[in-house]
């Protein structure tokens, strides 16, 4: 199926004002697994007299995070911090799950104070640059791992909610970090003169394992002029140089197309394969806050009921059919492939997707270790 993005789910802008909280002597609780908890974790912010905040909890629909518990023990820092909330390196999650608190650092109420925020990940990589965009330094990035006692706490509300809804607040946090590059010049040679960009899987470790045919989606962008970059290459600001200076932009559905968060250019072209029948709401909401020319691409083959278990997980089997080929006769695109080629390259792929349904080496691997005698396994690790 072709079509273009019609926000049938009727999600929206929500335009009243973001509330900020300040809680004195206000207690930061550090991340607690409990059963029947919020999908994610227990902690964040209490009052002195330990009722726990509401707003320094999370509701994102499926994923929740956030809520008091008894402690003993705990330290004190006598300054004023802003509470960040839960955080793991996790490209899709960071964008729609944790930053929405940071439109705070970006109307710049909160120069020179610290953040605070819970988990058992440190950031590194492109969440340091995001951070260090809004003027968070990593010296400024405090990671609770007991709970902690403030001269105050501050707690801006999440500026978006998953699905349904974000706000100009939200929007402020990357036109902030557009207009910081934009400020610096930004404009890596080897693109200088980029128009055409397909944003590849193939490279990325977790895809190789889950997603199956996506070579051909590679050569048929590449002999119609696009560039096929890998984006867990890219820092932040390659990024944002990309999703502003291309006229065209094609990707899988997933984590990248909510990268168009990082684009101001209404008039970006920008083609969305999906890989799978299951719909993908959060890339739903993006599109709406960064209206463009879209077109929506199917390019999914599930032959098997059960499969792929949810957006997440996969595992997903890519296939170029009539709808490739239809839009491929609309835009005036080569389309390189025979029928006999694209059955051969589908039947291929659907093999390896059942090699590693099955999960055949880790069962081989198990079998032979269960028969190598205990002596012959350490002689092994000697050698």
């Amino acid at each position: 199926m072709i079509t273009g993005f019609e926000n049938s789910h009727h999600m929206f802008c929500e335009k009243r004002p973001m509330e900020v909280r300040c809680i004195p002597k206000g207690v930061i609780l550090p991340q607690k697994q409990v059963e029947n908890g919020p999908m994610w974790i227990l902690g964040g912010v209490c009052h002195e007299d330990g009722g726990f905040e509401p707003l320094s909890a999370y509701d994102g629909g499926w994923a929740t995070h956030g809520g008091g518990y008894q402690w003993q023990e705990e330290e004190y820092l006598d300054e004023d911090v802003v509470y960040f909330g839960m955080f793991f390196n996790h490209w899709g999650h960071f964008l729609i799950d944790l930053i929405g608190r940071l439109w705070y650092y970006a109307k710049g109420k909160a120069k020179g104070m610290k953040l605070a925020y819970l988990g058992e990940e440190e950031p590194r990589g492109n969440f340091l640059e995001i951070f260090e965009l809004l003027g968070i330094s990593q010296d400024d990035l405090l990671h609770i791992t007991k709970p902690t006692r403030f001269r105050n706490v501050i707690v801006p509300e999440f500026s978006c909610k998953s699905c349904e809804w974000y706000t100009r607040e939200y929007q402020e946090i990357f036109d902030t970090m557009i207009h910081r590059v934009e400020q610096e010049k930004y404009c890596p040679e080897k693109w200088e003169a980029i128009e055409k960009v397909y944003f590849s899987r193939t490279s990325f470790g977790k895809a190789r394992a889950t997603e199956f045919g996506e070579d051909l989606i590679v050569r048929w962008m590449e002999s119609n002029g696009f560039t096929s970059i890998a984006p867990e290459t890219l820092s932040v600001r390659d990024q944002i140089y990309l999703w502003n200076k291309a006229e065209e932009i094609a990707c899988l559905d997933g984590s990248i197309p909510m990268s168009i968060a990082f684009s101001k250019n209404s008039r970006l072209k920008l083609t969305i394969l999906h890989k799978t029948s299951l719909e993908h709401l959060n890339v739903e909401l993006y599109l709406l806050m960064r209206p463009c020319n879209v077109t929506l691409l199917d390019v999914w083959y599930e032959p098997y009921k059960k499969y792929p278990k949810n957006i997440g997980a996969g595992p997903f089997l890519l296939h170029l059919g009539a709808d490739a080929k239809e839009l491929s006769s609309q835009r005036g695109w080569k389309f390189p492939f025979t029928d006999q080629e694209l059955l051969h390259h589908r039947s291929t792929n659907q093999r390896k997707m059942v090699w590693s349904l099955m999960n055949i080496k880790g069962r081989v691997r198990m079998m032979c270790s269960r028969l190598t005698p205990e002596f012959l396994k350490k002689l092994l690790r000697r050698g």
